[in-house]
């Protein structure tokens, strides 16, 4: 058979080239040491890797490697053996610093069409690739024109056509982490030859060649600081540079701005002056594009506790990446927890694993993205001293495949995982950045404890003016902290939050068979303590609609708030998540006013029965789901669950006292309020459905008034109109206000959909002062 060829490649320079022929049996070894074939990389492991030709064909094995073996982006399950064919390219680590191409290294590298994967600096212009072609692909697969690889590009991503007149049509190919153009997510776009194109990790211009921005800078803070609306400086103006690749921590006391100084890095919360380089470009300027190279785990959680970590991964998957198939998706989420050791717990709840598990499910969320930059806020504060070692090999692992690791701690002993260290002053000044062994000797201590006395009170003066002393540090203009709009497909967004949102509720059995439940429980005691239908029997099942729809939405937000912010930031608009919540408790809304409706028409079928129970089901649908607005704007508002549970009463009970039947409205003003409730108009609204009550009616007699009086006045049950017993209870301004409108059904429901959209535009209000400014 003919000869087949093996490239070996560091950092984009040839190690040693091999070739396999004949019908003998070889196995090649490669590692950092006691190998064949040796690399200097510290990503690679003494023995990573071997070769096998068996006289036919060539395949590769990964031998429990730390870092892991990749053939064309694909990490191999170790101890098997894969086969190889031209044009492959193996990373012995996620970072490809350290790669072998199957093939001739120059057919490998050439800028010809149909390439196969070439490291970044082989990459020319795209000008170079359009000379003989009209149009041109972009992506992972070996067909593909320019050929990127990296796990992050999809097999074929992108394509590039010739439109004229130095025009080009660039269209995204349903690719899984988009495609950006001058960091604006695109479908499809012209563009002239002075733009640029971002695919995964790399940046594409017509007149340059390629870049990996994962192997430039990481991050570069130019005079950034941080001031609050009402004036307080969380982070005084600073300046560092942070490499790609390796562990850094931010240290420091409490209140010194770690978490800030991460957020205005990580575009959480944007700076106020100066601005943040990732990869050499503007974070607020690019975020569309730089937010998928970014992953950041909050202090709190991210994932909700009522999916298994499964469904967890796969729905955020499924929300942030556009076009992802199922296959794609499985195989990333296999990926992940095996990445992350935490496969075991796959089918297990989140709300039954332990924290450290949690805090991992959540990094594998953000690793979806393929991020080149992870942030974590605090994530060892829950966990263990055995938990911390485990998780911080793991994040040394993530290091170690080229992703840089960004992480504020507390915790001295987390410091010996590190690279190097921020440590920050109270006041939200740094005074020290460097390697996290030579603080010692900057701060003349032992320990990184004794290091907090320093930088405390009185004696951090000294270390922050030895820190700022010589530095240039003008006053900078207002950074741009208003960050670009992204291209969303707003009904594929909707869909997968309205089936995660479905999920949630189904796997929390319990409390979604409670809230069920609620409709049946308070009909039933209506039925008990009204033996005929009265005026009161329509209030109470206004009432008890808005209850539901209160009850049932007051914490919906709120208890997620951490990860719908985190979710914000990165592609969920504000619309189609209100609305996917809405769908759902729009569902329950449905059930119950169902129950409701059916157990008072069984109930009250004497002389006078319940009139139109259909309509009933209507109505009381309708006044539920709007109420569940209402509920959902105390919940947009609020920042923790104990604030609802205290205002939801506060909601609650004007609707009864203002609905016209606890007391009747007396005057202009009070009759001006309840018009502002549900219980109001969702009242009348029952009333014009039923049509007719039993209510008390008192007569007179004039014969007896002088000489009995205590007998005169004759009470007796009587059927009467019910809007004509609540009109009793309204002030007269009602009519004069409302016209011939007044008294209809047509205005009850006019009246009720202007407060739900009054209630809809609060909660977008609400929600959008929750973005970081």
């Amino acid at each position: 058979m003919s000869e087949i060829k093996f490239s070996f490649l560091e950092r984009n320079s040839l190690v040693k080239k091999i070739a396999f022929s004949g019908n003998s049996h070889t196995t090649v070894s490669i590692g950092k040491s006691d190998a064949d074939i040796l690399f200097s990389s510290k990503d690679v492991s003494r023995l990573h890797a071997q070769l096998v030709y068996d006289g036919n064909r060539v395949y590769i094995q990964d031998c429990e490697s730390t870092n892991g073996t990749f053939v064309n982006g694909t990490r191999i399950p170790s101890g098997q053996l894969i086969g190889l064919k031209s044009g492959d390219t193996v990373m012995f680590s996620a970072s490809g610093d350290s790669k072998m191409v199957v093939g001739d290294t120059a057919q490998a590298y050439s800028i010809a069409p149909n390439a196969t994967a070439a490291p970044t600096s082989s990459i020319g212009s795209l000008n170079q690739y359009l000379i003989n072609k009209e149009e041109i692909t972009v992506g992972r697969a070996p067909e593909c024109d320019v050929v990127l690889s990296h796990h992050s590009i999809s097999r074929v991503h992108a394509s590039i056509r010739k439109v004229g007149n130095g025009r080009f049509k660039v269209t995204d190919l349903g690719s899984t982490n988009g495609t950006f153009v001058n960091g604006r997510k695109i479908t499809s776009i012209e563009v002239g030859s002075n733009d640029r194109l971002f695919v995964g990790r790399f940046q594409l211009s017509f007149d340059t060649a390629a870049r990996n921005l994962s192997t430039e800078s990481a991050i570069r803070a130019n005079n950034v600081s941080k001031v609050y609306g009402n004036g307080f400086t969380a982070l005084k103006q600073t300046s560092f540079d942070i490499p790609s690749g390796g562990l850094v921590a931010i240290m420091g006391p409490s209140g010194c701005g770690k978490s800030t100084l991460l957020k205005v890095l990580n575009g959480d919360s944007p700076a106020s002056t100066g601005n943040v380089m990732v990869h050499g470009l503007d974070l607020i300027e690019n975020y569309d594009y730089l937010k998928t190279q970014i992953g950041y785990v909050p202090q709190d959680d991210i994932v909700h506790r009522e999916l298994t970590v499964e469904q967890s991964i796969y729905y955020a998957a499924k929300i942030r990446l556009d076009g992802i198939s199922d296959e794609e998706t499985d195989q990333k989420i296999d990926r992940l927890l095996r990445a992350l050791n935490i496969t075991e717990i796959r089918n297990n709840l989140v709300s039954a694993i332990s924290g450290g598990q949690r805090k991992r499910v959540s990094i594998a969320v953000e690793l979806l993205s393929d991020p080149a930059i992870l942030f974590l806020d605090e994530p060892t504060s829950p966990l263990d001293p055995q938990t911390i070692e485990e998780f911080m090999g793991i994040l040394r692992s993530l290091s170690a495949a080229g992703t840089t690791v960004v992480i504020v701690t507390h915790k001295p002993d987390d410091l010996n995982h590190m690279d190097s260290v921020i440590f920050m002053a109270e006041g939200g000044y740094m005074v020290y950045y460097g390697g996290a062994r030579d603080y010692k000797s900057y701060f003349n201590v032992s320990a990184p404890v004794e290091v907090y006395a320093n930088i405390a009170g009185e004696k951090a003066k000294y270390w922050i003016n030895k820190m700022y002393a010589g530095r240039n540090n003008p006053q900078m203009p207002p950074a741009n902290s208003r960050r670009p709009s992204s291209d969303v497909n707003v009904f594929r967004q909707f869909y997968w939050l309205l089936s995660r949102y479905l999920k949630i509720k189904t796997n929390d059995k319990l409390n979604s068979a409670i809230m069920l439940l609620q409709a049946p429980i308070i009909a039933l005691l209506i039925c008990i303590i009204f033996s005929d239908i009265r005026i009161s029997v329509p209030f109470l099942m206004a009432v008890s609609a808005i209850w539901f729809g209160v009850n049932n939405a007051a914490r919906e937000i709120v208890a997620e708030l951490p990860i719908y912010k985190r979710e914000r930031m990165f592609n969920v608009v504000i619309l189609p998540y209100v609305f996917s919540k809405v769908t759902v408790l729009g569902l329950f809304a449905f059930l119950q006013a169902v129950m409701f409706n059916l157990i008072i028409w069984m109930c009250y079928s004497g002389s006078l029965s319940w009139n139109d129970p259909l309509s009933g089901i209507l109505w009381m649908f309708f006044i539920t789901v709007c109420s569940s607005l209402f509920g959902l704007l105390i919940s947009s508002g609020s920042n923790n669950t104990e604030k609802v549970m205290s205002i939801v009463p506060i909601a609650i009970i004007p609707q009864i006292m203002l609905a016209g039947i606890v007391a009747p409205i007396q005057n202009m003003g009070v009759e001006f309020m309840s018009y502002f409730t549900f219980s109001r108009w969702g009242t009348e609204g029952f009333a014009h459905i039923q049509g007719d009550v039993w209510d008390k009616e008192v007569k007179i007699d004039t014969t007896l008034l002088a000489t009995q009086p205590d007998k005169a006045a004759q009470i007796t049950d009587v059927q009467t109109d019910a809007f004509g017993v609540l009109e009793k209870n309204y002030d007269s301004s009602y009519g004069d206000t409302f016209g011939d409108l007044a008294g209809t059904l047509s205005l009850d429901f006019i009246v009720v959909l202007s407060l739900a959209l009054l209630c809809l535009i609060g909660i977008w209000i609400s929600l959008k002062k929750k973005d970081s400014i």
